[in-house]
């Protein structure tokens, strides 16, 4: 996952909103907009929320999609954007209360001189920006400071929950093979026009004996003749979980040697040729037992936090949660200073570009998290609802981390800011 800062991002966000005259969503921010156990969360900070989570999805995939991606069923759910990630909101928000509750569990505390830095970032975040770029992402100092206070719990209780979970992991379990291969397409092709057109038999014949050539010709340097051809080389690491070679290429594959070639696979739409590289590559297999690693303490994280929502009451105000519309595009502008690339806004109001920052002296545990605080919730490409509250780099969980210590893991995926 890439590193970044989740407030300038948001701020820059808020700034580069091409109207302002609509000053945000109609709500009313002192109505319940959930209610958990009985007790009531401010449509206001959900509000926040959910729009502070608009920005980053902006930011990350608005120059892809476009302003009609909240219409769109860009996380394969059947419904649009805007429902799956006000869903996500809405468990996320969820998921960190549950987590305050908690707390004693796993004796995970906030200090008052933590509590106090959060004040001081949260004031920050408000004086360095205009109030038409405030109102416009529905920010309080109180919601910023809510929003760092919940999240350094949830990276807190991660950290504690991730000590639990079994790190070792055996060499046959992880074990990698590496590969590097050739496809080539025997199905169509494009013509000038940029229409496909599919081969005839006689076309697909001519083009086997051609990959035939260059696997006769590869025996002894199977890039530079890969070159010749004019195919492309690619790597590619797998083990006993492999699911995404073809099973006639891993077949293959699977009986050669170190440092052999593969006579041309045929699958239903593509001729391979295969060289394998290592039978145990232990940089890849390192590297597997890392994600092994990963994926149990995702998994535990998740086995914890549904233990917390089994038995519990939490209803969403739909009939107010409804009013909350992703109906305004946010854009960034990407600015350039000697130090480093900072987002600057587009639009009516500009702010600092560190704005909602705290200074080198204000750095806290307020919103960090390490590599091990990942999340299921905003994971738009795995699991776009799931967990949500989880502090994922896609879903925006670590939003407020103050300057150096904001700097996170990549989701990839989806659901990157910067």
């Amino acid at each position: 996952m890439k590193a970044k800062r989740i407030l300038p991002l948001l701020l820059a966000a808020a700034m580069g909103m091409s109207v302002f005259a609509g000053c945000g969503n109609a709500i009313d921010a002192d109505k319940a907009g959930a209610t958990l156990e009985g007790e009531e969360i401010s449509l206001g900070f959900m509000n926040f929320m959910a729009r502070y989570q608009q920005a980053v999805y902006d930011g990350q995939l608005g120059t892809m999609f476009g302003n009609t991606m909240w219409t769109q069923d860009l996380m394969g759910e059947g419904t649009d954007m805007q429902t799956s990630v006000k869903k996500q909101v809405t468990e996320n928000i969820e998921t960190l209360y549950l987590l305050e509750d908690h707390m004693a569990d796993y004796k995970v505390e906030i200090t008052d001189e933590e509590l106090a830095k959060m004040d001081e970032a949260a004031e920050k975040f408000m004086s360095d920006n205009t109030k038409a770029a405030i109102r416009q992402i529905g920010a309080t100092k109180e919601y910023v400071k809510e929003m760092l206070r919940l999240n350094t719990i949830q990276v807190k209780m991660r950290a504690e929950m991730d000590k639990e979970v079994d790190t070792e992991v055996s060499d046959d379990e992880a074990a990698q093979k590496t590969i590097s291969y050739v496809q080539v397409n025997n199905h169509a092709t494009t013509d000038e026009d940029g229409e496909t057109v599919e081969y005839t038999e006689e076309e697909k014949a001519n083009l086997k004996t051609e990959v035939e050539a260059f696997a006769a010709s590869a025996a002894d340097d199977f890039s530079a003749a890969a070159e010749t051809a004019g195919y492309t080389v690619t790597p590619y690491s797998y083990g006993a979980d492999e699911e995404n070679l073809a099973e006639e290429v891993r077949e293959a594959a699977d009986k050669l040697k170190e440092g052999e070639i593969s006579e041309v696979i045929t699958t239903d739409d593509s001729y391979y040729v295969v060289r394998m590289d290592s039978t145990f590559d232990e940089e890849a297999t390192e590297e597997k037992k890392e994600s092994i690693v990963q994926e149990r303490k995702n998994d535990h994280y998740t086995e914890v936090c549904d233990g917390y929502k089994k038995d519990i009451k939490f209803e969403v105000n739909e009939d107010e949660w409804a009013k909350v519309k992703f109906d305004e595009f946010f854009t960034i502008k990407q600015t350039e200073t000697e130090d480093e690339h900072d987002h600057d806004a587009e639009g009516a109001g500009e702010a600092d570009p560190d704005a909602g920052e705290a200074d080198d002296n204000a750095e806290s545990d307020a919103g960090e998290a390490d590599d091990n605080a990942e999340s299921d919730a905003g994971e738009a490409d795995d699991n776009a609802g799931g967990d949500a509250g989880e502090a994922d780099d896609n879903a925006g969980g670590d939003a407020g981390e103050a300057d150096e210590a904001a700097d996170t893991k990549d989701a990839e995926g989806s659901d990157s800011a910067e």
